[in-house]
């Protein structure tokens, strides 16, 4: 499979921020190469454009990576126009930013990268950039589970994407029982939950070094019991020192529209490192 990485780029600093791991995961693939798509919706100049890909493609070339650029014309508007040209099929994976929209409507919600993960057209990866200093090589990775069985197998080929540069892969599985519960659980129950959570991540994280073979990464396993999934995975991250937080994303989970109680939207806004949102076909 002639797998290549497919950066939709709307121009912004945060897309240039972006291409520094389209990079980095684009020299994991034997093709090694990066597709750049903008549209052109009139809120960047034509050259302007021209000379930020010129600048990414030169980039590519001292990675030894293989560097294309498209620009295509407007077409009803900027997603639908994206889903035209970007090339369908499980061996593509898109990467998008994930950035504040306008007028504080959030993240993920209502914008183009939302629309993208839930067009199911390739995979696809939006990234909220909080640190450009990493240049897209985390070397802490959290991978929160939500211990369904193929939570981690969707997220396996994103894993391997950012194999050169992580070094050490948290484990995460929250325990989550609701407010008025964790407030009365007892001592047995809470421990009898945390055990299945590690169980669970024993199980993953042997399946993970299977799959992944001599990979030299350093697993750590966390299960805790919560009544706020969101606040945990940021509490977590600080805890950790993590460098990247990556997140799988269901129709059910990815925010329809900002509202303050979506959990994505929560961690994507008050988050102190990298996040990606990913979505397997």
């Amino acid at each position: 499979m002639n797998r290549r990485i497919v950066l939709a780029h709307d121009g912004s600093i945060n897309a240039d921020w972006v291409s520094r791991y389209a990079i980095q995961m684009a020299a994991t693939f034997p093709s090694r190469q990066l597709l750049l798509i903008h549209i052109l919706d009139g809120s960047l100049a034509p050259g302007r454009i021209e000379t930020k890909f010129a600048a990414i493609i030169k980039e590519c070339h001292l990675h030894g990576i293989e560097g294309s650029a498209a620009v295509h014309d407007l077409r009803d508007d900027v997603c639908s126009s994206l889903l035209r040209v970007i090339p369908p099929g499980e061996q593509n994976y898109c990467l998008c930013g994930a950035r504040i929209a306008p007028r504080g409507r959030g993240f993920l919600a209502g914008t183009v990268s939302e629309r993208l993960l839930r067009a199911g057209v390739c995979n696809v990866m939006a990234i909220r950039v909080v640190s450009p200093g990493l240049l897209g090589c985390p070397r802490t990775l959290l991978f929160p589970l939500a211990g369904h069985p193929r939570g981690f197998k969707t997220a396996m080929p994103f894993l391997l994407m950012l194999a050169a540069s992580v070094k050490r892969v948290h484990l995460l599985r929250v325990m989550t029982v609701s407010p008025l519960h964790f407030r009365y659980i007892s001592a047995t129950t809470a421990k009898a939950k945390i055990a299945e959570g590690y169980a669970y991540l024993s199980q993953v994280a042997a399946e993970i070094r299977e799959q992944t073979g001599g990979t030299p990464w350093y697993f750590d396993r966390h299960a805790v019991l919560s009544d706020d999934w969101a606040k945990e995975i940021l509490i977590q991250a600080g805890k950790l020192n993590a460098a990247m937080i990556l997140l799988g994303a269901t129709e059910r989970s990815l925010p329809h529209r900002f509202f303050y109680g979506n959990r994505i939207e929560q961690i994507l806004r008050a988050t102190a490192c990298d996040v990606g949102i990913y979505r397997s076909l």
